[in-house]
């Protein structure tokens, strides 16, 4: 499995936005700035992680993005899944995504399943709080406790 660009810029994003958004809003194009992204496809990305309830919008003067829950709250894969990134290896794994017309006698496919399953439960398994701590470990910031 490799998860795609999208997908990693929204880990990116959030570990951004819990790093920057205890005093307020962070705008769009400050956390573009800092994790180099194009400011017009990270806009698409928070419209999805908006969309999942991860991130909450304000418009106007001093507007921006903040985290919609606690980064304790939030797991690596609600924010995949938030971009529309699929979890499963191989497509055949999934019944309703299938193409393959063996899948019924397939016996690669137990592996397969196993292997999603695997990754499905790493990426669960894993906060963005802990992720954010591991960033502010490894940058030499000072760790923020969540609210």
């Amino acid at each position: 499995m490799r998860l795609s660009t999208k997908a990693r810029y929204a880990v990116r994003a959030m570990i951004d936005l819990a790093q920057n958004s205890q005093e307020g809003t962070v705008t769009r194009d400050e956390i573009a700035e800092r994790q180099s992204i194009s400011p017009l496809y990270l806009s698409h990305i928070l419209l999805r992680l908006g969309k999942a309830d991860l991130v909450v919008s304000t418009k106007g003067p001093g507007g921006g993005y903040q985290l919609a829950r606690i980064p304790t709250t939030i797991r690596v894969g609600d924010i995949v899944r938030a971009v529309g990134e699929p979890l499963d290896l191989v497509p055949c794994v999934q019944a309703e995504r299938s193409t393959c017309g063996r899948s019924e006698k397939c016996a690669a496919q137990w592996l397969w399943r196993q292997l999603s399953e695997v990754i499905q439960d790493t990426l669960d398994a894993v906060t963005l709080q802990e992720l954010t701590e591991r960033e502010n470990d490894l940058s030499g910031r000072a760790v923020e406790p969540g609210p």
